[in-house]
């Protein structure tokens, strides 16, 4: 019991620090001051959100932009995007946003109902498939119902609180029941897994895979159908008043556009432009 109040403790108290850390403007203060601040807590994702010699890039980056431009267009109010932080842990990426107004939650969080009940989305700015992810020496794949017998003795390996979760516990129930499922707290983690260990697979966004490829690691890609695409948004607190402004603004025209397609092959490059949609 004295440990279970400590563990609550100890989560009132990193949610509040992260309430003090990011801080930003209700969409109602900017409009009635002309100008306010959109802050950004992130989740790094390769060709989405990232660092690079200290400045922020990727297609979700470009989007904010846009974003600003377009409510300086629409309304003659100046916007700053301001990126706050970084968190490593998906789930304490989810967190921090439910629990923080005004802010945005930027990565490639997929729109669920589940997640609906908690937090606010955007419109999605991505589709994006599943895929099954492998060390390079693992045997080829090409059947889920396979996976018993080709990967005997391998466990999977899934991000805390992501949907991927989800689709592991399919796996083992249609295709595996006695397979192993274990748990990261991030896609870093479960990269570095991946490149280490030829016994475990993982379920990753496409988007993450892009990384994988990027930096050349060894861990390939398995030719299975995981089903229907997932769609990405940014995430906000239930109080936000943001919302609104991101339906006029990320709309299908919007992402049937050229601007949209160049940001896609920008950052994701050209060979993903139909794969990521």
């Amino acid at each position: 019991m004295k440990k279970w109040i400590s563990a609550a403790v100890v989560l009132m108290v990193s949610l509040s620090a992260a309430a003090q850390k990011y801080q930003g403007n209700s969409w109602a203060d900017t409009k009635a001051s002309g100008k306010g601040t959109l802050t950004i807590v992130y989740y790094e994702q390769p060709g989405l959100i990232y660092k690079d010699n200290g400045q922020m890039k990727g297609v979700c980056v470009d989007i904010l932009s846009d974003f600003s431009k377009f409510i300086q267009e629409k309304y003659s109010k100046t916007v700053t995007v301001n990126y706050a932080g970084e968190e490593r842990e998906f789930s304490g990426f989810l967190k921090v946003v439910q629990s923080t107004p005004n802010i945005l939650g930027v990565t490639n969080t997929s729109i669920t109902d589940e997640r609906k009940k908690i937090l606010k989305f955007t419109p999605p700015f991505m589709t994006t498939q599943l895929v099954l992810l492998t060390h390079q020496n693992a045997p080829a794949l090409t059947n889920l119902k396979d996976l018993p017998k080709v990967y005997a003795g391998f466990s999977a390996l899934v991000i805390t609180g992501s949907t991927h979760m989800k689709y592991a516990d399919m796996l083992k129930k249609q295709y595996y029941p006695d397979l192993n499922i274990t748990y990261a707290p991030s896609s870093e983690t479960v990269i570095k897994s991946l490149t280490a260990n030829p016994k475990i697979f993982s379920i990753l966004d496409f988007t993450e895979y892009v990384g994988v490829v990027r930096k050349k690691l060894p861990i390939k890609r398995q030719d299975v159908d995981l089903g229907n695409a997932e769609e990405l948004g940014f995430i906000m607190a239930k109080q936000s008043d943001w919302d609104g402004l991101w339906k006029e603004f990320l709309t299908d025209d919007y992402r049937k556009g050229v601007r949209y397609k160049k940001i896609i092959a920008d950052n994701l490059g050209s060979t993903f432009l139909n794969l990521v949609r």
